[in-house]
């Protein structure tokens, strides 16, 4: 009997000591949390991954927002851009059709100051290429006549159509220039009104608010029964709404 507890007491040191013998890392229950834990970095990897994506999709969207936003703004200024070199078109034209309206009407006076054969001639063909919207003919051909005809009684005009020349090209400083011109050189000139609107319009095109209404207001107040006072309270009347 005691040779049988011996035999059975060493059969279990026997065990015992077999289990103390195996590695931890061969223990089943470490191969499975070494195992589970290889899936949570996976899992934590790949979330980081998609987090990562995640960002990338946002700011991708949100700079195709800002270049929807671009697109649709150069659009909305081109648009404005086109409405407003037809306005100006429309401006130039009138303007013409008035100045040919006057010609006619003052017809059999015209050799009488208003200028010799030859810078009549010169003026008309300039007025031709402006009409014609030939516009850097026109500012050639206007040119020349100021240089050859400087103290021709339509000197005044050409250098007013000189100034619109320029306007309509939005060359604004330019035409401020020309524009004040006829109001310096050619004080009595009945273009002096249109001149003072036309270079008040130019500054305003300049973002030069300040010296646009001076130039509009100068214009109400010099001329108050002209017809560009009409149009220099209209635009004076819109600046004021909005807030300019």
């Amino acid at each position: 009997m005691r040779t049988g507890r011996f035999v059975l007491l060493a059969g279990a040191l026997a065990a015992l000591g077999g289990c103390s013998l195996t590695r931890p890392e061969e223990q089943p229950a470490y191969v499975k949390a070494t195992a589970v834990e290889g899936r949570v970095d996976r899992i934590e990897r790949q979330n980081e991954a998609l987090l990562d994506m995640q960002r990338q999709i946002e700011a991708l969207q949100a700079e195709l927002r800002r270049l929807r936003g671009e697109v649709e703004q150069a659009a909305h200024e081109a648009e404005s851009s086109k409405a407003q070199q037809r306005d100006l078109y429309a401006d130039l034209d009138r303007r013409l059709q008035a100045l040919d309206a006057r010609a006619t009407a003052v017809a059999p006076a015209a050799g009488a100051g208003g200028g010799n054969a030859g810078d009549r001639e010169a003026y008309q063909a300039a007025l031709e290429k402006l009409k014609n919207r030939d516009y850097a003919g026109a500012e050639k051909a206007l040119g020349e006549f100021l240089a050859n005809y400087p103290q021709s009684a339509l000197a005044d005009n050409a250098q007013y159509w000189l100034g619109e020349a320029c306007y309509v090209e939005r060359r604004y400083p330019e035409a401020v220039e020309h524009f004040m011109i006829v109001v310096r050189d050619h004080p009595q000139s009945r273009k002096v009104p249109d001149a003072l609107l036309k270079a008040g319009y130019a500054r305003y095109e300049q973002k030069q608010l300040r010296e646009a209404r001076e130039l509009l207001t100068r214009v109400v107040k010099s001329y108050p029964d002209s017809s560009a006072a009409t149009e220099a309270r209209e635009r004076l009347r819109r600046m004021g709404a909005a807030g300019r």
